[in-house]
C-alpha cells in the first residue's frame, strides 16, 4: 500500500478578492482523506515599474505598491486558512516578507520538504508558469496541476504515460497514493515516436504496480505516425474518461526554457485534466 501524503504544499496566487480554486479545493479533499497537513504558500505578483516613474518618485511609489501587494497576499492567506480550517484541515501559511524577494525561492524550499505540491494550471499566466517549472524541475518532488475545469473529487480512473524512463518511474512513485486508490489504471505506451527498446516495458510496470496493491493495471499501446503524441494522449484521455494523468517531464538541465516543448509543454500549456508530473 502506498504511503499517504502527510504533508501537502499548496501554491496560491495573491488576489485582491480571494476565491476558491481547483488546487485549494483538491487540497482540502486530499488532506481530509489522508489526515494530512497543508502548507499554503502565497505567490506574490510581480511588481511592474513603469518607465514614467522618476528617480525622485520611485521610492515612494514602490513603497505604496509593496503595501498593496502585501495586503493582497495577507487577504489570500486568511482566505485559504479559513477555508481549510472549516474543512477541519491543519494549515500553515507562508509568504514572502517582501515582494522584491525571489517569487519562488522559498516556495521551492518548501516543496522539497513536502510529499506533494498542488498548483493551479497556467491559464496564460507567465508568472504561474515560472512557479510550476521551478517546483517541477528544482524541488525533486511530484507536483499535481489542477485545470479550471477539474473538480475536487479524488481520481478514480488514472492513466500513466509510460516510456520506461527514470522520469516516468519517479512520476509513478509520486503517484502511487492515487494509483492504489483508483478503480482503473492504464499504462499507456506510445509507439512510433522514439526508441523504447532499452526502456522498462509496460508489462514490467504492471507487475510492479500489482505488487503495490494496484488492482488489475491495464496495458494500452498507442501508435503515432505523424508525431502528435500529445494529441493522441488527449484522445485516449477523452475516450477512457481519465481523471488523472501521471507522467514524467522532460527538459535538458542547461536549456530548460529552450527545450521545454513537446508533450511536456503541450500538457502544461493546455492542461486537459489533473496532471501529476515529476522530473
Amino acid at each position: 500500500m502506498a504511503e499517504s501524503p502527510n504533508c501537502i504544499l499548496l501554491a496560491l496566487d495573491a488576489e485582491d478578492t480571494p476565491a476558491t480554486t481547483p488546487a485549494l479545493e483538491f487540497a482540502a479533499v486530499l488532506a481530509k482523506q489522508h489526515e494530512a497537513r497543508v502548507t499554503s504558500y502565497i505567490l506574490p505578483p510581480a511588481i511592474q515599474v513603469p518607465v514614467s516613474w522618476t528617480a525622485s518618485s520611485a521610492k515612494e511609489r514602490l513603497a505604496s505598491e509593496e503595501a498593496k501587494i502585501h495586503a493582497r497576499m495577507s487577504a489570500t492567506a486568511r482566505f485559504a486558512s479559513r477555508y481549510l480550517a472549516q474543512a477541519g484541515i491543519e494549515c500553515l501559511t507562508e509568504m514572502t516578507t517582501s515582494p522584491f524577494q525571489s517569487r519562488t525561492e522559498r516556495f521551492v524550499q518548501l516543496a522539497r520538504v513536502n510529499d506533494l505540491t498542488l498548483l493551479d494550471a497556467l491559464s496564460g499566466d507567465p508568472a504561474r508558469r515560472g512557479a510550476i517549472e521551478d517546483a517541477l524541475f528544482d524541488s525533486g518532488r511530484p507536483i499535481v496541476i489542477l485545470p479550471p475545469s477539474s473538480n475536487s473529487a479524488l481520481p478514480r480512473r488514472v492513466a500513466i504515460a509510460w516510456d520506461g524512463s527514470s522520469r516516468s518511474a519517479r512520476a509513478v512513485d509520486g503517484g502511487l497514493v492515487f494509483l492504489t486508490g483508483a478503480d482503473a489504471v492504464f499504462i499507456v505506451t506510445v509507439t512510433g515516436e522514439k526508441d523504447l527498446t532499452r526502456m522498462a516495458p509496460g508489462a514490467d510496470l504492471a507487475g510492479y504496480l500489482a505488487r503495490h496493491g494496484v488492482a488489475d493495471p491495464q496495458l494500452a499501446t498507442l501508435a503515432v505516425t505523424k508525431g502528435d503524441v500529445g494529441g493522441r494522449l488527449r484522445k485516449f484521455i477523452a475516450d477512457e474518461e481519465i481523471d488523472l494523468m501521471v507522467m514524467g517531464a522532460f527538459a535538458h538541465a542547461r536549456f530548460r526554457q529552450a527545450v521545454l516543448g513537446g508533450v511536456t509543454w503541450s500538457f502544461l500549456d493546455d492542461t486537459p485534466l489533473p496532471l501529476l508530473m515529476a522530473h
